[in-house]
C-alpha cells in the first residue's frame, strides 16, 4: 500500500516530464519550419505547442489557454470569431429587447417589432464601437440608461473588441499577412 501513492506521484512526474519533452520538440520545429519559410506547417507546430503548454500550465492559467482555442483555434481560426461576433449580436440583441420591454416607458413610443430593430442596431454599434458606429446609432434607447442597461452595453462592447481582435489574428495568420 505504501508503493502505490509513490507509483502514482512517480507516473505523474513522467507524464509531465514526457509532455515537457514533446513541447520542446515542438517548439524546435516550429523554429525550423518558419526558417524554411513553411508558414503553415509552423502555425501548426505552434497550436500544437500551445495545446501542451495550456496542459503543463498551473490550474489558474488553463482557462486561458483553453479559451484562447475555443475562441480563434490559437489564432489559426477566423470563422470562430466572425460566429462569435454574430452570436454575442444576436443573444445581446434580445436582451436589450427584453430589458427594454420591461421598461413601461418605451412601451409607449414603439411597437415590439420597432424596438427589436432598435436594440439590434444598438447592439451592433457597441459590437463595433471601435469603428465609431455608436455615434451615429440614434440613442432614444439611451436617453436615460440603468445600470443594466450599462453593463449590456460595456459587456458587448468588450466582447466585441475581443472578437474582432481574433478575427485580425486569424486573418492575418490564415492568409500570411505579415
Amino acid at each position: 500500500m505504501a508503493d502505490k501513492p509513490r507509483d502514482s506521484e512517480a507516473q505523474a512526474a513522467l507524464s509531465r516530464n514526457l509532455l515537457e519533452h514533446d513541447k520542446r520538440a515542438y517548439e524546435q520545429l516550429r523554429i525550423k519550419c518558419g526558417a524554411l519559410g513553411k508558414v503553415e506547417d509552423e502555425h501548426l507546430f505552434f497550436r500544437r505547442e500551445m495545446e501542451l503548454t495550456g496542459r503543463l500550465s498551473p490550474w489558474y492559467t488553463r482557462a486561458t489557454y483553453w479559451l484562447y482555442h475555443l475562441v480563434s483555434d490559437y489564432g489559426y481560426s477566423y470563422w470562430r470569431p466572425i460566429a462569435g461576433m454574430v452570436g454575442v449580436w444576436y443573444f445581446w440583441s434580445l436582451f436589450y429587447a427584453l430589458h427594454f420591454m420591461a421598461r413601461d416607458q418605451l412601451h409607449l413610443c414603439m411597437d415590439r417589432l420597432e424596438l427589436l430593430r432598435s436594440a439590434a442596431g444598438l447592439s451592433f454599434a457597441n459590437i463595433f464601437a471601435v469603428f465609431g458606429f455608436y455615434r451615429r446609432f440614434p440613442s432614444d434607447l439611451l436617453v436615460d440608461p440603468t445600470v443594466v442597461t450599462v453593463l449590456l452595453t460595456v459587456s458587448e462592447t468588450l466582447l466585441g473588441f475581443v472578437f474582432l481582435f481574433f478575427l485580425g489574428l486569424g486573418l492575418r495568420t490564415r492568409f500570411r499577412l505579415r
